[in-house]
Parts: C-alpha cells; structure tokens; sequence
C-alpha cells in the first residue's frame, strides 16, 4: 500500500479578494501605481464583476443568511446583489515560501476599497471582512496561520449526515479537504481538525522547495496525526479550555474570521487521519485510518479535538 499521496503543484498560484459596491470609480492611474507597488514575482489582475459571478453569488447567498453570518445587515446582500462594477483583485505568484501573493492581493484590494470605497469580500470563503482587515502572518512557515485564508464549511448531505469541507487551499497550490459521515454532535471537534488538517497541509507545502519547479510534485502522507496545537497556529490561537457551541442550522457554512467559533481556546489532544485523493472531485478525502472503525473513529476525532484526549 502506498504510504504518499503525489499532488501536482501548479506553477503559479493566485488569491482573490473583492472591493465590492464602490462608491466612486477607480482612477485610471491608479492601476498603473498599484502594479507598480507589488513585490518582485508578483502579477496583479483587476476584474469588473457583478452579481452572477458565480463566487459572488455564493457570497451574496450566505449573508442573506443570518445564522450563517451573524452581525451582518442583511442589506448588505441587496446591496451587493443590485450594484455593478465590484473589482475583484487577483495576485498571483510562485507556490512556496514567502506567499507574496498573499499579502499582496490583501495590501492591494485595502488600497483599491479606499480609493473606491467598497467593502472589503473574500468570495473563496463567501464572507465579509472586516474594514481594517489585514491578514495574519509569519516571519516562517513553521507558524503560519491560515485562517484568514482558509475556511471550513459545514454542509448536510442527502442522509441527513453532516459534512465538512475547507475552501480556499487552491491559494496554495493543494486540493481542499471534504470529510463525510459526521453526526451533529460531531461538528465542533471536525471544524478544529479541519483547520488544523488544512494548517498541516499548508505549512509542508510551503516548506518544500521542490513545488517552485514548474509542474512541481508535492508528496503527501497518507496518514496523518493532527493535533490541536496544529489548530492553534492555523487559527493564530493559544492552547487552553474551550466551550463547544451551539449547533448550527442545517446546510450553514462557518462565519469566517468574524464569526467562528473555532477562534476561542482550543485545548490540546491528537487525531490520525487516512486521506486519498478524489481526482474527479479534485479534493483530498479525510477517511479513518486502516483497521479503524469508521463510527467510532469518528467519535473519537470529535472528541479528542475538542478535550485533549490522545486517539488509540
């Protein structure tokens, strides 16, 4: 049985965000000064859309929802969905270490939403941002936090079970994760084991030199421990005693940086996971590890990622 997984690594890698509803247009020269701001290896796209951008759209839907997005007027989806000419600000640079593109789309959409006026929407995770928002960061991969990169979103499937899915790890050259099966009780350990999965993840790709080739091939385990300190750096939090939330309603994704309940203290403890790749899907499914029964490993990851257990 094999023991990694290959991940083709794309040569460039981009991240999007969104300057939606301006107030006032964009100056022609500005574009010019923003280009010109961006750090070396860096390209930068500028797109006028509207509301039937597909990814738009997602957004629009998700903060029509108030148990989805709590503390968001909900005319901000009217507005959003009668108003043209949002700009959604691309950049896109090599995988790897430093993720410039990252800072830099984020640097570069603050400045276009002053100049305009605009909200800021990050539509990869369909949330809105906050009016100082900048992301988190790291002075090395060993740290980085995802969080504001990567969300986790929860999803009910046709037998009535849970789901989680991240969205946002194409931002760094990997498939995102999708686990299946999961009953209510469930949701608030996987949404620590997913970001902390996806933190993994991340941080071993951004750590391997070998994904700057062009075409690069990144190898993954296939089974891999998660522990909740892993959760901690994604989610730029510290170790220690948490409370787990309320459930959420049916077919809700997570809030994002404003609203997850994932950003409280997480308490430590440890999970093994199988993952294979759905080629077809283009995701990378978090399955037991072999010899292990599914429903009780399942019980088991909830229940070590939220109290501290180790898993058997």
């Amino acid at each position: 049985m094999a023991t990694r997984i290959p991940l083709s690594v794309p040569a460039s890698v981009s991240a999007t965000l969104v300057a939606a509803a301006p107030e006032r247009p964009l100056p022609a020269e500005a574009v010019a000064g923003l280009r010109e701001g961006l750090p070396g290896g860096v390209d930068l796209r500028m797109t006028e859309i509207d509301g039937r951008d597909p990814a738009l759209a997602e957004t629009i839907s998700q903060l029509r929802c108030p148990h989805c997005t709590p503390g968001v007027d909900p005319l901000v989806a009217v507005l959003l969905e009668g108003t043209d000419g949002h700009l959604a600000v691309t950049c896109t640079a090599p995988p790897g270490w430093p993720p410039a593109h990252l800072d830099a789309c984020a640097a570069t959409v603050e400045r276009v939403a002053e100049m305009t006026g605009g909200m800021l929407l990050d539509t990869e995770r369909a949330v809105l941002l906050p009016p100082a928002w900048r992301p988190r960061t790291s002075p090395s991969p060993e740290h980085f936090p995802i969080r504001d990169w990567v969300g986790v979103d929860v999803r009910v499937d046709d037998d009535g079970r849970y789901g989680v899915d991240t969205t946002g790890m194409s931002r760094f050259g990997l498939p995102d994760l999708r686990a299946a099966g999961l009953q209510e009780h469930h949701i608030h350990g996987w949404l620590h084991l997913m970001y902390g999965l996806a933190g993994v993840l991340v941080r071993r790709v951004l750590k391997d030199a070998g994904v700057r080739r062009r075409d690069g091939v990144h190898m993954v385990p296939v089974e891999i421990s998660v522990s909740t300190t892993d959760t901690a750096i994604a989610m730029a939090s510290q170790p220690g005693p948490a409370r787990p939330p309320g459930p959420r309603p049916p077919g809700s994704r997570t809030a994002g940086p404003a609203g997850s309940e994932v950003r409280r203290a997480i308490p430590p403890g440890r999970a093994t996971v199988r993952l294979r790749h759905d080629t077809s899907a283009g995701r990378l499914l978090v399955l037991p590890p072999a010899n292990h029964a599914e429903a009780r490993w399942r019980d088991r990851t909830a229940l070590v990622m939220c109290q501290g257990d180790d898993a058997p």
